[in-house]
């Protein structure tokens, strides 16, 4: 095909469509139609534009709480770990401070150990000497 046979082939089915739309627009269907029906239709489409942003609204103030919720949430959250690490510290110090104690119970039991046994050999023995040096000087 040449370019000037493809020219008049889209200037005419340009034409075409043009002519076909333009009778549509002017077909005696379209101005007969009952406006009512179209008044009726738009105000549905008002009427569901009005529910959709009533319901998006709803959900804005769903949300809006939701997230709310949600930061308490985290702040709670917050706080008792802080109190769990809390726990934790006094949990390591009463563990050091139990370590240390029974240090001092095993260094007491040792300690007391050799005072019972030398509250045991002194005893007698002070009282052997005592009696001993009593008898002597009572000679």
């Amino acid at each position: 095909m040449t370019k000037t046979l493809r020219n008049r082939i889209n200037r005419r089915f340009t034409a075409a469509v043009i002519f076909c739309a333009c009778s549509s627009l002017f077909s005696a269907e379209l101005w007969s139609q009952d406006f009512s029906a179209i008044n009726k239709d738009l105000e549905q489409l008002e009427s569901l534009i009005a529910d959709t942003l009533l319901n998006t609204e709803e959900y804005r103030k769903l949300l809006a709480d939701l997230q709310k919720n949600l930061d308490e949430s985290g702040n709670i959250i917050i706080e008792r770990e802080n109190l769990l690490l809390g726990l934790q510290e006094r949990l390591n110090e009463m563990s050091e401070i139990y370590r240390m104690q029974s240090a001092l119970s095993a260094k007491y039991e040792k300690n007391s150990k050799f005072w019972r046994t030398f509250t045991l050999i002194a005893i007698p023995v002070t009282a052997v000497l005592s009696g001993s040096i009593a008898w002597a000087a009572g000679r």
